[in-house]
């Protein structure tokens, strides 16, 4: 996801010298690596003060510049998010790159791993939430992100990830994308196992089983229309997201579907529990988000709609 946004970066630097870059003693492949060898007086190295980053950006933003914050997600949830809140208030053009989200950041263990950030983030009034699913969708959100007017925050995630979307893909905040079409079920997911809701969607379809697909690259706001047309087109859902179930998306689209159209709905990702160190594989295993697990989520909501 990392070179679609440092790509996003460089682009928007060429078309206007107040986008900046702020990042917490870090930059290698993520906090803009192109970006400092063409416009290096456009990138100030913060330190590891994560706190004072923030509150520098939202300066920065107060006098028209458009800064893009990047440090560990883990660090923006746990040592900025009082600053964060406050840039959320005042309405700040500031852009918020979380790096290395959710479950997957293997070799750093649950001390790195942040499995929260959606369900702290989605409560802020006033914050918009991006979570793409390859670097196609995140230089396309880094964009668009960069000329809405209010703050946004960035799910960016490692691995990498196989590429879903072509370069001419139109991506819009707010607007959830249909990546297959189906009858029976509805798998709706967000970031990085989205490759593996389409394998998944593939073997089901060896099965008879038509799935439809849909990616919700903004968290917030929810595309809540989206969900009550698939709910009744389908009549029944499983999520799929690398982070909590408890406040995350399955548990955003368990609350509309709750008030407007009560269907069987399973939702898939991190059951109350901190991680581990593992690769993607062996965490997505250990943690029931594989394929199989995506499969037989399926099976089983798809029975219990036919009781």
């Amino acid at each position: 996801m990392y070179s679609g946004h440092n790509e996003a970066l460089v682009e928007l630097g060429d078309e206007n010298p107040d986008v900046l870059i702020l990042y917490a003693d870090f930059a290698q492949g993520q906090a803009g690596p192109y970006y400092r060898n063409k416009y290096p007086d456009r990138i100030i190295n913060m330190g590891i003060a994560e706190a004072n980053l923030m509150t520098v950006a939202a300066g920065l933003a107060e006098g028209g510049k458009i800064p893009f914050t990047h440090c560990h997600s883990i660090f923006a949830i746990g040592r900025t998010y009082n600053q964060i809140r406050q840039i959320a208030f005042d309405k700040y053009n500031v852009n918020i790159i979380l790096c290395n989200t959710g479950m997957f950041w293997d070799f750093m263990g649950a001390s790195h791993q942040v499995i929260e950030e959606i369900a702290a983030l989605r409560a802020l009034p006033n914050l918009v939430l991006l979570s793409p699913s390859d670097a196609v969708e995140a230089k396309k959100a880094s964009k668009a992100a960069a000329y809405l007017d209010g703050p946004v925050a960035i799910r960016l995630a490692e691995p990498e990830t196989p590429i879903i979307y072509h370069d001419d893909y139109h991506f819009e905040i707010g607007k959830a994308a249909l990546l297959r079409e189906g009858k029976d079920v509805t798998i709706a997911a967000t970031g990085i196992l989205m490759s593996k809701v389409l394998q998944a969607a593939k073997i089901l379809e060896k099965e008879k089983i038509d799935v439809q697909v849909l990616n919700f690259h903004t968290i917030k706001p929810l595309d809540t229309e989206t969900i009550k047309n698939s709910a009744r087109e389908t009549g029944a859902i499983v999520t799929v997201e690398d982070s909590s179930v408890i406040g995350g998306l399955g548990g955003s689209i368990t609350e509309i579907l709750s008030e407007n159209y009560p269907i069987p709905i399973h939702r898939i990702g991190v059951r109350d529990v901190f991680g581990q160190t593992g690769n993607m594989e062996e965490l997505a295993t250990e943690y029931n988000m594989n394929i199989t697990d995506i499969i037989k989520a399926t099976r089983n909501v798809i029975k219990k709609k036919r009781k």
